[in-house]
């Protein structure tokens, strides 16, 4: 049993120093970590994962310049294809025209000869009634002692030739209006089917609104940003091809392309420092129909631009 209480003559000094252990340690035990062995890598080295990412990206820069080739190719033999079907469509029309043209122009004949033969008939029988009437008239003047009844009859007579020409004259006039009209609603007609043409094709080839994407940017002189103002449907895929536009223009150092409303599908606008150029389908579209007139054999009409611009957005 330990001895809590000591004599004084019980307590021993001792040297130097004594250490008493603890009832309890404080210490945190250690916890004892099991070392995994690691295996040795036995995979491709750095060098040959770069190797391998350089011909992947040798390989994919060449496989996306065919796939813009292609896409080049496949928008311009869209618009060729276009532009030979709206000219072959013309050229139909233009024949066309030209047997209405050939029956209007019968039919007007046959209308200023039966004018003719008419006017030929009232003439003769003015000139009939006007030596009775003159002869009457002379007569009785004669007998009166007046002139009214000759010059009575004298004006009956010019207002029945002054008849007979407003006759012809009305004719003519029929058969000039029969021919405008033929012609301008032909025309009309003509453009109205290379809108459509236009149209469908716009909104059902992707390939047009980067053809014509890349056609405008070719057109900027000056090397800077640019803005390309698309139709909402076309922001996504302009934007997704931003990079190959770079590498394809040297000129255009930047892009950013917005929504515009006012732009067709398949369209765009481009805006730079020192202007913008309108690739437009409606400013196409008008270009085409200007150079659909000036190969028509037919007189030109005068064109609403807001008319056209509404007509090739339905």
């Amino acid at each position: 049993m330990n001895k809590n209480l000591f004599q004084p003559g019980e307590i021993k000094t001792k040297e130097g120093e004594f250490k008493l252990g603890l009832v309890h340690t404080f210490e945190e035990p250690v916890e004892e970590v099991e070392v995994e062995e690691v295996p040795q890598y036995t995979g491709p080295t750095a060098d040959d994962l770069k190797r391998e990412a350089e011909d992947f990206k040798v390989q994919w820069e060449s496989e996306k310049q065919k796939m813009l080739d292609d896409a080049q190719a496949q928008a311009n033999a869209i618009i060729e294809s276009a532009k030979n079907a709206a000219f072959e469509e013309v050229k139909k029309q233009t024949d066309e025209v030209q047997t209405i043209k050939a029956q209007a122009e019968t039919e007007a004949q046959k209308i200023i000869a039966d004018a003719r033969e008419q006017a030929s008939q009232i003439q003769a029988k003015s000139e009939i009634e006007k030596d009775e009437i003159k002869r009457n008239s002379y007569e009785e003047g004669l007998k009166e002692g007046k002139k009214d009844g000759y010059d009575s009859g004298k004006e009956e007579v010019n207002r029945l030739i002054d008849r007979s020409h407003k006759i012809l004259e009305a004719v003519l006039n029929r058969r000039e209006q029969i021919l405008n009209e033929t012609e301008e609603q032909i025309i009309q007609l003509v453009l109205l089917m290379t809108r459509k043409v236009v149209k469908v094709m716009s909104e059902n080839q992707k390939s047009v609104v980067m053809a014509n994407v890349l056609s405008a940017l070719k057109k900027v002189k000056a090397r800077g940003d640019v803005t390309i103002r698309v139709n909402l449907e076309d922001v996504k895929l302009t934007t997704e091809h931003i990079k190959d536009f770079i590498e394809q223009v040297e000129s255009v150092s930047g892009i950013t392309v917005v929504e515009d409303s006012s732009v067709e599908k398949g369209g765009c606008i481009v805006e730079t420092d020192f202007g913008a150029i309108d690739a437009r389908i409606s400013s196409q579209l008008s270009e085409l129909e200007s150079k659909i007139l000036e190969i028509s054999p037919m007189k030109p009409i005068q064109k609403n631009p807001a008319s056209a611009q509404t007509a090739a957005q339905k």
